[in-house]
């Protein structure tokens, strides 16, 4: 640092393409500008460990970042380093701190002055759990402090020894502005606060008092500084009201051991305890004479075993039901084939959906697939495959009705299934769909090349012959409208998904198209003139399949952006890669204007369209207020409970109003729903799925060989599953048994079957478990 200048140099997180650099790369250019100047300005794009590690011995140090602050900001920063940070601020600011001023003009997340020795830490909000925690102090130098304007999260103060923390409650993030069960483990330093607490803190660790003069004084002299540091002045009468103010300060080892007075002596325990108790004598000889206390064997039986075997058959989940949203059981599915079953089988998944040949079979990103066991051994169950064989299937006849009737606003994936669910149990019901076509974004927005028409329309004639489905097109929603329907029905489910595209306010915005307009647009008859260069701000799943309508429609080249690295993944991000599409990121929006989208940075990347592409939200004008919703992204959302049912006990939401998903997502609302208005019809018990997914581990994948997937024969399948959590009966524990402790019993429902273990014969040595391939069996202590 000698001759260091104090002119300002600027060192940028993105090179000369745009491209983010890596934390390494960015630390190494900081560094090298250090040696240059004490005064450095950062433009950081999410870069960690940003501003530590400055060692200075020529005068003060001044860092001011711009951007995103990555994680670890001030991370080892050194005393006389002032490091200035223009938002919000990502996981452990001042980690080992040692001396740095850091000041946060935002909100910062979770592990806040961890572990921090020396300096301040200043925050300009609200912080996440652990804050505090760790903080060290050598009475040879100052106390580290941090000051906080909002609230702190869980855990706060965790093992602090001997920092000082203020908490303002101004705004705070929860009303309970120190979270849950802070000061665990807390042997030094004090904290103010002021609002209201859950009263959970530790308090073998600490004790709540009112400020003393001079605790007061320290308070009032700092406070002036801290807000003039945030540019929050005003608060400084708000703030000095002295009965708001209180004091968590630790416990001294004075008065710990006061509280806790040690272990009872062997002499005042055997005086007081034992021969009150047991007669001075030994209890297992004189209480219980005849007792056993012969040597326990090598190997034995029955209630010596250290473990015995538990038959746990279909009591966890398969990975491809489990991770499933609408959790279709295709181990049983593909039993059933095994058993020749085909007819039941088929039944069994239009059970689940009426949407197995285009949502599992086309456009689902297939989850069951993604965590399908089988993967261990060669590839994954083709279960898209599986769910195409579907398509000509009939479903099964409706059961009696069961009079009741219910309006579902919304004709979409999950007002579908909800409504499907309903009638194949004997309820009526109505559909109430804006357009004049069912399946909302499904139908409108998804390309038919991904999504093919003619399967589409073969299932949605299917579902619309069901007797008890009645479909109102063209049905607009308004508060009077919505009360009439509470009227007429005994339950009503809205479903109406997201269909108001966010948008950003931007110089320009008014040139810019919204996605979902566009998609909607492309497959009508009409669709929206599309320019040779388009820019798709948002690189998600949807963005590439709006790439991938740009150039259908006539674009030859196509570039998505975004603030982060693109989301988009599988099936749609292919696509669009196939056809030319590119990728840039990070890159923040300014301005569109006519030869473009210009970003933060000034440069220009050239369109005749851009298209925006960042979600879409719920328009829920027609609700009456009674309804909760909650307010989350800058938009309000259904507030419901685990079976959909929202703060009106007849009035359920399913699907994106909820909860924006997949569309799989949506179907599996829907199901559930359905599920519990039947049970509440019915008198019964709604029971959610809540079995917890198998261990892999417990599988015994040895037992299966590679086999290819036979695209002409889907039932073929069934043979490679590998049955997770659920009994082939194949007989390899019954075999492998040495002691012959294992037999197969029928029960009395047809081709029902357990296997049992004979407590005598059994010596607990583990080979049926070790052998299982389904992992059902299971070694667990006596």
């Amino acid at each position: 640092m000698e001759g260091a200048s104090s002119e300002a140099i600027t060192v940028k997180g993105i090179d000369e393409n745009g491209q983010r650099i890596s934390s390494k790369t960015f630390g190494e250019l900081v560094q090298a500008a250090f040696k240059e100047s004490n005064n450095l300005c950062l433009e950081t794009y999410g870069q960690h460990n940003v501003g530590g590690r400055l060692i200075n011995d020529k005068g003060p140090v001044t860092i001011k970042t711009t951007g995103p602050a990555g994680q670890r900001l001030g991370c080892m920063g050194q005393p006389g380093t002032t490091i200035y940070c223009d938002g919000p601020a990502s996981d452990d600011v001042g980690y080992l701190n040692i001396g740095a001023n850091i000041q946060v003009m935002g909100h910062a997340t979770n592990g806040v002055c961890n572990a921090m020795a020396q300096g301040k830490v200043m925050i300009k909000g609200s912080i996440g759990s652990r804050g505090l925690t760790m903080t060290k102090w050598n009475p040879d130098y100052t106390r580290p402090e941090l000051w906080v304007l909002g609230s702190v999260g869980d855990t706060f103060a965790e093992f602090n020894c001997g920092g000082v923390a203020v908490i303002c409650g101004i705004e705070p993030k929860s009303p309970n502005i120190l979270g849950y069960r802070p000061c665990v483990g807390m042997v030094g330093g004090w904290i103010y606060y002021r609002g209201e607490t859950d009263g959970t803190f530790s308090k073998n660790n600490v004790k709540e008092i009112v400020p003393d003069d001079v605790q007061w004084q320290w308070l009032l002299d700092n406070m002036p500084t801290y807000l003039e540091t945030i540019q929050c002045t005003e608060l400084l009468e708000t703030l000095s009201v002295r009965e708001e103010w209180k004091i968590l300060i630790s416990i001294t080892p004075q008065e710990r051991a006061l509280m806790f007075s040690g272990p009872m002596p062997m002499q005042e325990f055997r005086s007081k305890v034992w021969d009150k108790g047991f007669g001075s004598g030994d209890p297992l000889r004189d209480l219980a004479p005849g007792l056993d206390r012969s040597p326990v064997g090598l190997i034995e039986t029955g209630d010596l075993r250290r473990k015995m075997p538990y038959w746990a058959n279909q009591e966890s989940s398969a990975p491809c039901a489990f991770y499933c949203p609408v959790h279709i059981p295709t181990i049983e599915r593909l039993r059933l084939l095994r058993e020749g079953k085909q007819q039941e089988a088929y039944e069994l998944i239009l059970d689940y959906t009426p949407f197995p040949a285009s949502v599992c079979g086309a456009v689902c990103p297939n989850l069951c697939m993604q965590n399908c066991s089988r993967q261990i051994v060669d590839e994954s169950i083709d279960i898209a495959l599986l769910g195409r064989s579907l398509l000509d299937v009939p479903i099964p006849a409706a059961p009696e009705s069961l009079g009741k009737k219910v309006a579902i606003i919304g004709g979409g994936p999950a007002g579908i299934n909800s409504a499907y669910q309903l009638a194949k149990q004997g309820v009526e019901a109505h559909i109430f769909e804006k357009d004049d076509k069912l399946g909302g974004k499904l139908a409108q927005v998804i390309p038919w090349d991904r999504l093919p028409k003619a399967t589409w329309d073969a299932e949605i004639d299917r579902f619309v012959s069901m007797p008890n489905v009645k479909v109102h097109y063209g049905e607009s929603m308004s508060k009077n409208k919505f009360a009439e329907l509470q009227k007429n029905y005994d339950y009503v489910i809205i479903a109406v998904g997201t269909h108001e595209p966010r948008r950003i306010p931007f110089p320009g915005h008014e040139k810019v198209v919204p996605a979902l307009d566009f998609l909607k647009s492309a497959k009508s008859s009409a669709p929206i003139k599309c320019g040779k260069k388009v820019v798709i701000i948002g690189a998600g799943n949807v963005g590439c399949d709006v790439a991938c309508e740009a150039y259908r429609l006539g674009a030859e080249q196509v570039t998505l952006v975004d603030i982060q690295k693109p989301l988009a993944f599988g099936k749609e991000k292919e696509a669009a890669e196939a056809l030319g599409a590119t990728f840039q990121w990070p890159v923040f929006s300014k301005e569109v204007t006519d030869e473009g989208l210009i970003d933060n940075a000034g440069n220009l990347i050239p369109a005749q369209t851009v298209i925006i592409s960042i979600g879409d939200v719920p328009a829920l004008s027609f609700l009456p207020e009674t309804i909760e919703v909650v307010k989350v992204g800058g938009a309000s959302w259904l507030k419901t409970d685990k079976a959909g049912r929202t703060s009106e006990q007849a009035i359920f939401a399913v699907g994106d109003v909820e909860r924006p998903g997949l569309a799989t997502n949506a179907l599996g609302a829907g199901k559930t729903a359905a599920e519990a208005i039947i049970a509440e019809i019915k008198g019964q018990e709604w029971i959610p799925f809540a079995k917890k997914v198998i261990s892999l581990n417990t599988l015994t994948t040895e037992h299966y060989c590679p086999e290819p997937i036979d695209q002409d024969n889907p039932d073929n399948e069934a043979d490679r599953c590998l049955s997770c959590g659920s009994c082939r009966d194949c007989h390899l524990c019954e075999t492998i048994c040495p002691v012959n402790a294992i037999s197969r019993r029928e029960l009395k429902e047809v081709g029902s079957f357990e296997y049992i273990s004979d407590d005598k014969k059994c010596i607990a040595c583990g080979f049926c478990s070790d052998t299982c391939p389904c992992g059902i069996w299971q070694m667990r202590p006596f």
